[in-house]
């Protein structure tokens, strides 16, 4: 059994994500005690708990969590492909109980197809947009098999989107990452919100030269604006708040775009870690700055054997 303090680092729920994950694809018996102790409140919520629950079903695994709980046991079984769909009853990130379950789906048995529903432009999460047009560009060039698409947004509070996933049992291969220099593209998502909103932020971008923009407009649960803007393995994303003008949002999607300077963003840098611990070889990359989150998810990984080294803004993960 590996024992997960679940207070060490960042103390979050990227901590239960990769520990299930890699639990799930070594066939090994994980307890995580302190479940997220820095976070208000502690415990587990309900993107925690669906996640944990979509891994158990999919591996036929043994679980023992509840919701608010600050202690989770998992044991993996068989994974098995198939049709899934779960659910999170509240604007949870979809996205993040995606990105726990793909690793496991790329060694199921057979083809999967998968829904999940929830939040899919929420804060302390990646936008969909940034998981389909970074995440799944890079895990597509490590020889992942996915494809991905948005039914309905989701934000906060009421979430209700939708996203589909189709992945195929997929043999991941080593990779030197560099730094791709192509136009930037963005995607501004308005829900149930006025157009002119999307107008005002697609003329801050129009005006630094950057065309590639497109406008999505949906009728959600929850009224809500996200901004993502992409270059290569490089990525950004920010969410419309209530009082903040259209404008500063798009600014600082752009800004937060142009600070990145690696081969990959500092976001993806952390993401990457765990597929490079199931690939065979190695993955190697430059970021523009190494996060406590990352910091955080490479001691996971190390307490299941993986070699990371981090030297600087470079990292290397060896597969196990």
């Amino acid at each position: 059994m590996i024992e997960i303090d679940g207070a060490m680092g960042e103390g979050g729920g990227q901590i239960i994500r990769s520990a299930l994950t890699l639990a799930a694809l070594l066939g090994e018996e994980v307890v995580i005690r302190n479940v997220r102790a820095n976070r208000n409140p502690p415990g587990l919520r309900p993107q925690h708990l669906t996640a944990a629950r979509a891994v158990r079903k999919v591996c036929r695994g043994a679980l023992e969590a509840e919701l608010g709980g600050r202690e989770l046991r998992f044991k993996s079984g068989p994974i098995v492909g198939g049709r899934y769909e779960f659910k999170i009853c509240t604007a949870g990130s979809a996205v993040l109980v995606a990105q726990t379950l793909l690793p496991i789906l790329l060694r199921a048995n057979k083809k999967s197809e998968v829904r999940i529903i929830g939040g899919t432009h929420v804060s302390h999460a990646p936008t969909y947009e940034y998981f389909e047009h970074v995440f799944l560009r890079a895990i597509r060039a490590l020889g992942a098999k996915v494809e991905s698409r948005l039914l309905k947004p989701g934000f906060y509070p009421k979430g209700g989107g939708v996203i589909a996933l189709k992945v195929e049992p997929s043999s991941l291969s080593g990779l030197v990452f560099e730094r791709i220099e192509e136009e930037t593209q963005v995607e501004i998502v308005l829900g149930s919100l006025p157009f002119a909103i999307a107008l005002r932020e697609k003329k801050v971008f129009w005006d630094r030269e950057i065309y590639k923009v497109r406008i999505k407009e949906y009728e959600t649960l929850s009224p809500g604006n996200a901004i993502t803007a992409w270059s290569g393995f490089r990525g950004s994303a920010v969410l419309g708040e209530k009082g903040k003008r259209a404008e500063r949002v798009a600014q600082e999607c752009l800004g937060a775009l142009e600070e990145e300077v690696g081969a990959v963003d500092r976001h993806l840098a952390d993401q990457l870690m765990l597929y490079g611990a199931v690939a065979s070889g190695f993955i190697e990359y430059t970021t523009s700055a190494i996060t406590s989150h990352a910091k955080t998810n490479a001691e996971v990984l190390r307490l299941f054997g993986v070699n990371i080294a981090i030297e600087g803004k470079k990292v290397r993960v060896e597969g196990i």
